[in-house]
């Protein structure tokens, strides 16, 4: 089971990353299946600055159950993500095994094997290692904040610290 999980983990990486390496001279151009909104953050008080058509959102509804997903991408092939699986409006969401936060690199982004992907996540089994905050959900805009310390899923032993992070996305309903 602990190898499934870091396998969806690594291939949800691996796809965000994809889907956001560019150059640093890009300007992010026009992207039609990019999302709209803002998204920003601190990762280790460095500033996490989306690169435009990179940031994303997706609600997925399955039944009773709806799934969240929020992300964002910077020029240096980076990667923030929040997965909430049990999304029911308005409210704060603890950010662990069951609502994923996940912080994700290429060390060298002009090598794009996905076998050096290094991710942190909250996945760690801990009941909550952050928070991902909705303030407003109206008509398919979502806005709040979020904060989380994520561990490498290679060396738990490293941590990254994810906070003052905002969010105002146009998400896609399925």
């Amino acid at each position: 089971m602990k190898t499934f999980n870091k396998t969806i983990l690594v291939l949800m990486a691996v796809l965000a990353i994809s889907l956001t390496s560019c150059s640093s001279d890009d300007d992010g151009g026009e992207d039609p299946s990019g999302g709209t909104g803002t998204f920003s953050a601190k990762v280790d008080e460095t500033t996490f600055t989306s690169l435009e058509g990179t940031v994303a959102g997706q609600l997925t509804s399955s039944g009773p159950t709806k799934v969240l997903a929020i992300s964002a991408g910077t020029s240096k092939s980076e990667n923030l993500q929040m997965i909430v699986t049990t999304f029911d409006g308005v409210g704060t969401y603890d950010l662990n095994f069951t609502n994923i936060g996940t912080y994700s690199f290429l060390p060298d982004p002009s090598n794009p094997d996905p076998n050096t992907v290094v991710i942190y996540s909250t996945a760690n089994g801990q009941p909550s290692n952050g928070q991902l905050k909705v303030s407003s959900y109206e008509g398919n805009v979502v806005k709040g904040t979020f904060s989380f310390t994520a561990y490498n899923l290679n060396n738990t032993s490293q941590s990254v610290s994810v906070t003052e992070g905002e969010y105002n996305i146009e998400v896609v309903v399925n």
